[in-house]
């Protein structure tokens, strides 16, 4: 047995320590702190006090950031988006006239650093994602993200009612139809399901790539065994499929394969996904499937619902995005690798309809572009991505069936350079300022150029369709940037000429771009199946280049071949046929005969012999001059129109009497003016505008 000393003997303070033994530390026990102590006699263990040694105690907090530190950030942040935060020269000395950058960057910008501080001085967390069921929802206000899984503004549920149908149906154009009370007996059959298939894979996913055609083909088929127990979601989505497929129909495959006429199938199934989106409660879903839904019913209703009416129902798919947060890229909210992508899909789906809403209206794009930090889709295709996964696919070089969305992220992209280099301030327009030079423009243009040439066009097979497709978005692109950059109305508000080199430039795209619209339009390299999704916007402005600078040239063998250009153009836009027509038309019309008179009298001139007047010339005259003879005869020149195409609208556009632009026909400006007066410019802008506005709903 161990013999211990005496405690009488031990310590210099009567026998007592200030600190416990080491075992009775260890044992967690209370120590009498005796040397030895009565714990470890009873024990008969060895007792022995070693003094504890005490950890530094870490910092809770994070050191906080002084003032000049924390501007120095806000600083360098600002300047990473392209805002310049030197101070101005117009503003002098006075602090008071300090303008600031718009809010909303700058509440973006600070979100990603780890650490904010408050407008109250306190700290605030990082914003949220809370998935759950399929649904998602994004909030930036740290007050409510620190609320557990629910969190939510009080005045959420204030309330205390379900969901309103009409709620949601308010966003919609009235239908002439009653409302669909049994969705489930519109779903085809198996065999109609198989070649709504194969033409959605053909005609439409390339357009719009959001779905994920494996995985959604095997949920649609495994729900349409027990179709009355769908989810509002899935049915929204599997209507939303239905729908787009029917939209890229022809007249002929519409009555093979449903034995109705097209009009009635797109009217029925407009009605069908409209029905199941109310169903899925859209205007207030957190669901992307939901969503997913919603933007495709976006892009199949561009010809039978109003342009105005088309650029609100846009911003809401962007606030639904931004309320899920897909403006923040997946790989920042610890998001699994499938999901990123079909994320990511779907954000730049809708920030590219929304920017096209913006532009055929005139309005700038939404200023959520400005707060994202979403990349653009990986270059893959789909039997690349699977929901398993759990690394990101390699990209592939070439082309894959989601091209043309990362064509448009790039297009997006060159757009910014001409600007201040925020996102929100993308748009055509920009090529116009003159804050930068035509050799600086042109070098812009001319890297997206070559960096389409190696990202894209080298890859295109000429046999495919689709690669064809592609290849005349990206070449129509680089001519429409080259002609608004040489563009007649900068010179309009000066007394300087326009340069005839520039004028060779501007007109030789002009004419090229107008190739590939009747090109696309006449349906050759089988393009017809995509004929279902172009609009003719981009092609007014385009045709009014035209013909000024045919006006100005009079005669040769450039302005011989542009008449017959015109000609293959105007033979795939009936309206500028019809008798009551738009006034974009009415006054592309009227500018057609005016500078065709002076193409007539310049060849007389010259001593050439009179040139035989086309057709489209002849049918034009006859519906600006109409009589009961000739109104009957003005709709005989009508080859290879949409109709014979079987890609018509529902029904012809009809325009109302009052609507601004629709003057007699005499009081549209000689197109000279357009080189001397920017006012025209202006005032045919606003006539673009109007008449995207005022389209209106097919009746059925």
């Amino acid at each position: 047995m161990p013999q211990f000393p005496r405690a009488g003997l031990s310590g210099q303070d009567g026998g007592f320590k200030s600190y416990s033994c080491l075992t009775c530390r260890q044992r967690k026990v209370k120590c009498d702190r005796r040397n030895p102590c009565s714990n470890c006699r009873k024990a008969e263990k060895q007792c022995s006090f070693v003094p504890p040694v005490r950890g530094k105690r870490k910092r809770t907090k994070p050191r906080r950031e002084g003032l000049h530190a924390r501007l120095k950030r806000y600083e360098e942040l600002l300047k990473s988006y392209g805002a310049n935060v030197e101070p101005s020269e117009e503003l002098g000395d006075s602090e008071s006239e300090t303008v600031s950058q718009p809010v909303v960057e700058m509440e973006e910008a600070d979100s990603r650093s780890e650490s904010r501080i408050g407008l109250f001085g306190l700290e605030e967390a990082t914003p949220k994602l809370i998935t759950k069921e399929g649904t998602s929802r994004y909030f930036e206000s740290a007050l409510w993200s620190n609320f557990g899984d629910e969190p939510q503004h009080p005045d959420v549920d204030a309330v205390d009612q379900p969901m309103n149908v009409q709620e949601s149906e308010m966003f919609f154009e009235p239908e002439p139809s009653n409302r669909l009370e049994n969705l489930a007996s519109l779903h085809p059959p198996s065999q109609i399901l198989e070649a709504l298939k194969e033409i959605y894979a053909d005609r439409v996913d390339s357009m719009m790539k959001i779905l994920h055609l494996p995985t959604f083909w095997a949920a649609l088929t495994d729900a349409l065994r027990h179709p009355q127990d769908l989810s509002k979601s899935l049915e929204a989505e599997v209507f939303a499929f239905y729908f787009a497929a029917i939209n890229a129909l022809t007249e002929d495959e519409c009555q093979n394969l449903f034995g109705v006429q097209r009009s009635i199938l797109y009217a029925r199934y407009r009605l069908a996904c409209r029905q199941a989106l109310v169903n899925a409660g859209f205007l207030s879903t957190s669901s992307v499937m939901t969503l997913r839904a919603y933007s495709m019913f976006l892009m199949c209703i561009k010809n039978s619902y109003r342009c105005d009416a088309l650029y609100v129902m846009s911003g809401i798919a962007m606030r639904l995005a931004r309320k899920m947060g897909l403006h923040r890229d997946g790989t920042y909210l610890g998001l699994p690798v499938f999901e990123i992508e079909m994320r990511r899909r779907l954000w730049w789906h809708i920030a590219h309809v929304d920017f096209r809403a913006a532009d055929v209206l005139g309005a700038r794009p939404s200023l959520d572009l400005s707060c994202t930090d979403t990349k653009p889709p990986l270059n893959v295709n789909d039997e690349d991505l699977d929901p398993e996964m759990v690394q990101p696919p390699e990209e592939r070089e070439g082309i894959t069936s989601i091209a043309l969305c990362l064509m448009r992220c790039d297009l997006m992209d060159t757009l910014i350079k001409f600007t201040t280099g925020r996102p929100g301030e993308a748009r055509w327009e920009a090529l116009y300022s003159p804050d930068i030079t035509v050799a600086k423009k042109e070098s812009i243009i001319s890297n997206a150029e070559s960096h389409f040439e190696k990202k894209y066009l080298r890859y295109c097979d000429p046999s495919n369709s689709f690669h064809t497709f592609l290849s005349f978005s990206i070449r129509s692109s680089i001519c429409k940037m080259r002609i608004l950059v040489r563009s007649p109305r900068q010179y309009a508000s000066t007394s300087a000429k326009v340069p005839q080199s520039e004028r060779d430039i501007a007109f030789s795209n002009a004419t090229k771009l107008l190739e590939y619209v009747a090109l696309v339009r006449a349906g050759s390299h089988g393009l017809s199946k995509y004929i279902w999704q172009l609009g003719t916007g981009y092609l007014w402005n385009t045709m009014l280049h035209v013909l000024i600078e045919a006006r100005h040239r009079k005669i040769g063998p450039e302005v011989d071949r542009t008449w017959q250009l015109i000609g293959a153009v105007f033979s795939n836009c009936p309206q500028v046929f019809e008798d009551s027509t738009g006034p974009v038309y009415r006054a592309l019309g009227k500018w057609t005969l005016e500078v065709w008179e002076v193409y007539v009298e310049a060849s007389k001139a010259a001593g050439l012999p009179e040139p035989s007047t086309p057709e489209y010339i002849t049918a034009i005259r006859r519906c600006r001059k109409p009589t009961k003879e000739s109104a009957s005869n003005a709709n005989d020149f009508r080859p290879a129109t949409r109709s014979s195409l079987g890609h018509n609208r529902t029904q012809p556009q009809r325009y109302e009497e009052s609507l601004p632009g629709l003057e007699l026909f005499e009081s549209y400006p000689n197109i000279m003016s357009f080189e001397m007066d920017p006012n025209e410019w202006l005032q045919w802008d606003q006539l673009v505008a109007e008449q995207g506005g005022f389209v209106r709903v097919d009746s059925i």
